[in-house]
């Protein structure tokens, strides 16, 4: 089962965040191989798309950070098990403010047979004030 993380982001503002995941036993799981696949909505039923991202994560690829010149999509760690996460201010610009969207992230195993959903939850839409 997916677990869930609920975030507010300030319309317009690029929101970033790292997750990371682990085996049963507590050890980094490994990513390589993998697909990611994430996609934001305005509700559960079918709506139009606000955000859509997918990466293949290269076997042996790292991270130790957030990938420079990172502004919208998802980048991750195959030996780290790390996920990096950024929702670009072009998309949460699209968002109503004082709205909420939906999201979730799903992992697709190397053998392209197990799809699951990792993270899920809801995007609150702060109005923002300055606006150049």
């Amino acid at each position: 089962m997916a677990s869930n993380f609920d975030v507010n982001v300030v319309q317009g503002d690029t929101l970033k965040w790292a997750m990371y995941l682990k085996d049963s036993g507590g050890t980094a799981y490994n990513l390589g191989g993998c697909t990611l696949g994430m996609q934001v909505r305005k509700s559960y039923y079918p709506t139009s798309v606000i955000a859509s991202y997918r990466i293949y994560v290269p076997v042996g690829s790292t991270f130790a950070e957030f990938p420079q010149g990172f502004t919208g999509g998802l980048a991750a760690s195959a030996t780290g098990g790390t996920i990096y996460i950024a929702i670009g201010s072009t998309y949460t610009g699209q968002l109503s403010s004082e709205a909420t969207a939906k999201y979730d992230i799903q992992l697709t195993n190397p053998r392209g047979s197990d799809t699951t959903t990792i993270l899920r939850g809801s995007l609150t839409v702060i109005p923002e004030v300055t606006r150049f």
